[in-house]
């Protein structure tokens, strides 16, 4: 059976009360051969399906702008759309709140090269970017598909320079539909002979922005448009904590719940525990619907081209809301190999 509770029963986990919706009745064997996994690449996009329906967008190039928005917040080089199982779209691109942060995003915030200061995070700012750079290859085998890319982080404002090659080896895995889940495996190589040097800052690294429909109530760009649809959210980690107990707060894995009962959805990050400082400290923003594992909150480092950056981050996405101790169960079999599939 799916670790799922039944629809209505409701878990806590220290002090946070979670609901736990439940798809019981669904077995999590291992999909039939029917449930087959295909790569379609275009020059704008490469879209990852299970059975025909599409788990994972990379985008090759930028979608265009809504109407309004500063062309300055086009970014390419990140995945969106991402669905859960019954195909609701957990990511979001161009957040009116947040216009700069893209469904599933990599980028620094705060980093000195060459003693020049660089924001790839806040495109506004017009002093860095992180861009697609060229597809390696793509792949499809019977229990996963995915695909290798190269993404430019650039200085920009001035003498364009790049900074670093991120390669991101993205693997889908094959489910029965209950759930999805992908990896990201990354690898950060600085592209010149100087270093970056990424400075302390409370967030920047591996990030997740989901619809701006999950704002929180007291959210300032919320209250501000009454009109928007609004859907209950909240994190919660490993260690038990909410969005605000657990901001800056060291994390094998974040969830972040949105909705209630039977049309709730839920997205969970996994950080590996061979990533640069593990278990990585989390923002948790308090009010919008995005979190990203920060290894820069406790302290400077530096990427070279002889020492790279590298991480593992495992991503579910499901309808309902997935049990803790399952999420606990997924990241300690995980941590063995982060190879794997994921377990049943």
């Amino acid at each position: 059976m799916i670790p799922l509770s039944t629809v209505g029963r409701l878990r806590l986990k220290t002090a946070l009360a979670i609901a736990i919706v439940s798809l019981s009745g669904v077995s999590l064997s291992r999909p039939a051969c029917g449930w087959q996994m295909a790569v379609a690449e275009t020059d704008a996009t490469i879209v990852v399906t299970q059975n025909g329906k599409p788990v994972v967008t990379y985008n090759k190039s930028s979608p265009p702008c809504p109407s309004g928005v500063d062309p300055v917040f086009q970014r390419s080089g990140c995945l969106h759309p991402i669905f859960s199982p019954q195909g609701k779209a957990v990511t979001e691109m161009f957040p009116a709140d947040k216009p700069h942060q893209h469904g599933v995003f990599s980028a620094w915030v705060n980093a000195t090269f060459d003693d020049r200061s660089v924001d790839c995070w806040n495109l506004a700012k017009r002093t860095g970017r992180v861009r697609h750079g060229r597809v390696d290859s793509t792949s499809t085998q019977d229990d996963r598909a995915g695909f290798d890319v190269e993404l430019v982080h650039t200085a920009t404002g001035g003498t364009e320079v790049d900074l670093l090659v991120e390669r991101w080896n993205v693997t889908v895995w094959k489910t029965d539909r209950s759930w999805h889940c992908f990896d990201i495996a990354t690898t950060q190589t600085a592209a010149t002979k100087k270093p970056l040097i990424v400075n302390q800052h409370h967030y920047g690294g591996m990030a997740f922005r989901g619809p701006a429909s999950w704002l929180t109530d007291d959210d300032g760009y919320a209250r501000q448009h009454p009109e928007l649809p609004r859907v209950k959210s909240d994190f919660l980690t490993d260690r038990g904590h909410d969005r605000r107990s657990g901001n800056q707060q060291p994390a094998n894995w974040v969830a972040l719940v949105a909705g209630n009962g039977p049309e709730a959805v839920t997205v969970a990050v996994l950080g590996h525990p061979k990533n640069f400082r593990a278990p990585q400290r989390v923002r948790l923003h308090p009010t919008k619907p995005y979190c990203c594992f920060a290894p820069c909150s406790t302290g400077a480092f530096t990427i070279t081209a002889d020492q790279p950056l590298w991480g593992n981050y495992r991503f579910f996405i499901a309808d309902g809301s997935l049990r803790p101790d399952w999420l606990d169960r997924q990241w300690q079999a995980w941590a063995v190999d982060a190879l794997q599939p994921p377990v049943d």
